[in-house]
């Protein structure tokens, strides 16, 4: 019903616009089909014609715009699950998709990231832009093909919205493809430091609410050696802290990151919006005994999920 007034709400502005703006929904085009697949609860036809509205030549950005909240909307089914249809082949274990904004104290820049197993192996992975702007290739050595991870890091914009297909190749010659519907990329920083040990968490919007509740993950390294694996991290799903506890660490300096994570799906694909703040940290030795107590702010609590 929730969805079903929100469609509502959305038709009656876009019809309200009046003149070329609204002359558009008059019609048996891809657009308007998605809207009534959408309406009568159709969720994986009404992204089928999402993807065919997106393949249209000279898209507006009226258009591009009502696609992205139809989307959105469609998302708050349950979480995107229902967005696809498509399974994963026998040699594929699960595909993630991670869109990540990260500031810095001296720069804010974004980061795109295709992660997954595999039992068999992946010989390579690419990831393109509608119609054929290739956003991302990469062929993995026999020591990366279970576990593989695809990097695109230090972009100057974000990964923008719009219609992608994601291609990945087995070492055993099959081919397994799949179209990605990305949203809009996240218009304000909900994370943001406060002082060099705690940060601010900003009030969650509860939109899509059939979602997992936004989560942190905590990674402390050595400074200039960020590439390789954190000497201390958590992970916190339920009264999110907002500052880092006390360890147990020799004297030094350090690079600190928190990401916020909010996941959701289309289909078998894993999707993820990630904000990350990182900085350079002094740390003294301090009392083991307090290693991982963490206590939330009480202005940045948040529920638990």
């Amino acid at each position: 019903m929730m969805k079903k007034r929100a469609l509502f709400g959305l038709l009656a502005t876009m019809l309200g616009a009046g003149g070329a703006q609204a002359a558009w929904f008059n019609g048996n085009d891809a657009l308007t089909t998605a809207h009534q697949r959408l309406l009568n609860g159709r969720t994986a036809a009404s992204v089928e014609a999402m993807i065919e509205a997106w393949q249209q030549p000279n898209l507006s950005a009226a258009k591009q715009g009502h696609l992205a909240q139809l989307l959105a909307l469609a998302i708050t089914e349950d979480c995107g699950r229902s967005l696809s249809q498509k399974t994963l082949p026998d040699w594929l274990s699960n595909i993630s998709v991670r869109r990540e904004t990260v500031q810095t104290t001296s720069r804010v820049y974004y980061r795109l990231q295709v992660s997954g197993e595999s039992q068999t192996g992946v010989n390579a992975l690419t990831l393109k832009k509608w119609p054929d702007k290739t956003v991302m290739r990469g062929e993995f050595s026999p020591a990366q093909q279970h576990g593989w991870r695809l990097i695109k890091d230090g972009l100057s914009d974000p990964i923008s919205q719009g219609l992608y297909q994601l291609t990945a190749e087995s070492v055993s010659g099959h081919t397994w493809s799949s179209w990605l519907l990305l949203t809009q990329p996240q218009p304000r920083q909900t994370l943001s430091w406060k002082d060099t040990r705690s940060w601010h968490i900003a009030p969650f919007d509860d939109f899509n609410s059939t979602c997992q509740r936004p989560f942190l993950t905590l990674n402390l390294y050595p400074q200039n050696q960020t590439d390789g694996a954190p000497i201390w991290s958590a992970e916190k799903h339920k009264r999110l802290p907002t500052q880092l506890p006390m360890l147990d660490v020799p004297n030094g300096q350090y690079w600190f990151s928190v990401a916020l994570i909010e996941r959701r799906w289309q289909g078998a694909l894993s999707i993820e919006e990630v904000q990350r703040i990182g900085r350079a940290i002094d740390l003294p030795d301090l009392d083991p005994d307090a290693l991982n107590r963490i206590a939330p702010s009480g202005s940045d609590k948040q529920g638990d999920e």
